[in-house]
Protein backbone atom coordinates (compact mmCIF):
# COMPACT_ATOMS: atom_id res chain seq x y z
CA UNK A 1 0.00 0.00 0.00
CA UNK A 2 1.15 3.49 -1.04
CA UNK A 3 0.52 6.50 1.16
CA UNK A 4 0.87 9.95 0.31
CA UNK A 5 0.18 12.76 3.08
CA UNK A 6 -0.17 16.57 1.72
CA UNK A 7 -1.88 19.16 3.62
CA UNK A 8 -5.21 17.97 4.81
CA UNK A 9 -5.57 15.12 2.22
CA UNK A 10 -3.96 11.31 2.59
CA UNK A 11 -4.02 8.85 -0.62
CA UNK A 12 -4.03 5.41 -0.41
CA UNK A 13 -2.79 3.44 -3.26
CA UNK A 14 -3.48 -0.22 -2.96
CA UNK A 15 -2.07 -2.83 -5.51
CA UNK A 16 -3.41 -6.10 -6.13
CA UNK A 17 -2.23 -7.92 -2.74
CA UNK A 18 -3.47 -5.49 -1.13
CA UNK A 19 -6.65 -5.17 -2.56
CA UNK A 20 -6.91 -9.34 -2.20
CA UNK A 21 -5.60 -9.45 1.34
CA UNK A 22 -8.54 -6.34 1.83
CA UNK A 23 -10.78 -8.49 0.73
CA UNK A 24 -10.00 -11.77 2.23
CA UNK A 25 -9.06 -10.49 5.99
CA UNK A 26 -10.84 -6.99 6.41
CA UNK A 27 -7.44 -5.63 6.51
CA UNK A 28 -4.50 -4.14 5.17
CA UNK A 29 -1.68 -2.18 6.41
CA UNK A 30 1.27 -0.41 5.79
CA UNK A 31 4.58 0.02 8.36
CA UNK A 32 7.03 2.06 8.01
CA UNK A 33 10.24 1.65 10.88
CA UNK A 34 11.78 5.00 11.89
CA UNK A 35 14.36 4.54 14.39
CA UNK A 36 12.92 2.40 17.77
CA UNK A 37 9.48 2.97 16.53
CA UNK A 38 6.90 2.62 13.65
CA UNK A 39 4.13 4.17 12.02
CA UNK A 40 1.36 2.32 10.51
CA UNK A 41 -1.61 2.82 8.41
CA UNK A 42 -3.94 0.62 8.77
CA UNK A 43 -7.30 0.11 6.31
CA UNK A 44 -9.73 -2.67 7.50
CA UNK A 45 -13.74 -3.21 5.83
CA UNK A 46 -16.42 -2.93 8.65
CA UNK A 47 -20.00 -3.33 9.08
CA UNK A 48 -20.80 0.16 9.84
CA UNK A 49 -22.11 3.09 7.79
CA UNK A 50 -20.32 5.99 7.57
CA UNK A 51 -16.08 5.88 7.01
CA UNK A 52 -14.03 6.98 10.38
CA UNK A 53 -10.48 7.84 10.23
CA UNK A 54 -8.69 7.72 13.95
CA UNK A 55 -4.94 8.23 15.11
CA UNK A 56 -4.32 6.18 17.80
CA UNK A 57 -0.49 6.02 19.55
CA UNK A 58 1.62 5.05 16.41
CA UNK A 59 -0.78 4.73 13.87
CA UNK A 60 -3.62 6.47 11.66
CA UNK A 61 -7.03 3.74 11.04
CA UNK A 62 -9.26 4.02 8.15
CA UNK A 63 -12.32 2.34 8.69
CA UNK A 64 -14.58 1.83 5.59
CA UNK A 65 -18.53 0.44 5.17
CA UNK A 66 -17.91 -2.90 3.51
CA UNK A 67 -20.89 -1.95 1.34
CA UNK A 68 -18.68 0.58 -0.38
CA UNK A 69 -15.40 -1.17 -0.43
CA UNK A 70 -17.65 -4.11 -2.47
CA UNK A 71 -18.72 -1.77 -4.96
CA UNK A 72 -14.57 -0.81 -5.40
CA UNK A 73 -13.91 -4.15 -5.69
CA UNK A 74 -15.28 -4.34 -9.49
CA UNK A 75 -12.43 -4.34 -11.80
CA UNK A 76 -13.73 -0.99 -13.27
CA UNK A 77 -13.98 1.09 -9.97
CA UNK A 78 -10.66 2.90 -9.89
CA UNK A 79 -10.88 4.37 -6.54
CA UNK A 80 -13.14 6.96 -4.13
CA UNK A 81 -12.64 10.29 -2.28
CA UNK A 82 -13.91 10.86 1.30
CA UNK A 83 -14.37 14.82 2.80
CA UNK A 84 -13.97 13.40 6.78
CA UNK A 85 -14.51 16.42 9.04
CA UNK A 86 -12.29 16.84 11.77
CA UNK A 87 -13.02 18.03 15.53
CA UNK A 88 -11.72 21.30 14.80
CA UNK A 89 -14.28 22.16 12.26
CA UNK A 90 -11.74 21.30 9.33
CA UNK A 91 -12.40 18.35 6.88
CA UNK A 92 -9.44 15.63 5.58
CA UNK A 93 -10.05 14.75 2.18
CA UNK A 94 -9.22 10.81 1.90
CA UNK A 95 -8.69 9.17 -1.77
CA UNK A 96 -8.60 5.32 -1.60
CA UNK A 97 -7.07 4.16 -5.25
CA UNK A 98 -5.82 0.72 -6.66
CA UNK A 99 -2.52 1.52 -7.48
CA UNK A 100 -1.79 1.32 -11.45
CA UNK A 101 1.53 0.42 -13.26
CA UNK A 102 3.55 3.46 -14.41
CA UNK A 103 3.47 4.79 -17.46
CA UNK A 104 7.13 5.49 -17.74
CA UNK A 105 9.69 3.22 -16.13
CA UNK A 106 10.74 4.10 -12.61
CA UNK A 107 13.07 2.36 -10.46
CA UNK A 108 10.22 0.80 -8.40
CA UNK A 109 8.31 -2.18 -8.41
CA UNK A 110 4.80 -2.12 -10.13
CA UNK A 111 4.51 -5.88 -10.57
CA UNK A 112 1.51 -5.80 -8.41
CA UNK A 113 0.20 -2.69 -9.70
CA UNK A 114 -3.18 -2.74 -11.99
CA UNK A 115 -2.83 -2.59 -15.56
CA UNK A 116 -2.57 1.12 -16.79
CA UNK A 117 -5.84 2.18 -18.83
CA UNK A 118 -3.93 4.95 -20.12
CA UNK A 119 -1.13 2.10 -21.62
CA UNK A 120 -0.77 2.35 -25.07
CA UNK A 121 -1.97 5.38 -25.65
CA UNK A 122 -0.68 8.43 -27.52
CA UNK A 123 -1.03 11.80 -24.87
Amino acid sequence: MKIRIRGNSIRYRLDKTDLELLQDTGKVESITHIGATTLHFCLRSKEITDPVIKMEHDGVHLLLPSERLNAWYEPDQVGFELILPNSDGSELKVLVEKDFRCLTTRDEDDSQAFDNPNAGQNC
